[in-house]
């Protein structure tokens, strides 16, 4: 279970550094937006299957059904 946690961490911290730099100063520079936006796009992703495989691990080790 802290393997999750830990996963979960990161994740959130990686998207709240992306998202706080980001509103604060705007990249002058297409390729920072771009950067910017790609890693938005895999901290979604990357939560998403983290959110799917928690929930399977909760079904399948907690609940037992």
């Amino acid at each position: 279970m802290r393997k999750w946690l830990f996963v979960g961490l990161v994740l959130a911290i990686l998207y709240a550094l992306s998202t706080l730099t980001g509103k604060r100063h705007k990249a002058r520079y297409p390729i920072l937006r771009r950067l910017d936006r790609a890693i938005s796009i895999v901290v979604w992703i990357l939560l998403a299957a983290y959110g799917l495989s928690f929930v399977y691990w909760l079904f399948t080790q907690v609940i037992h059904l």
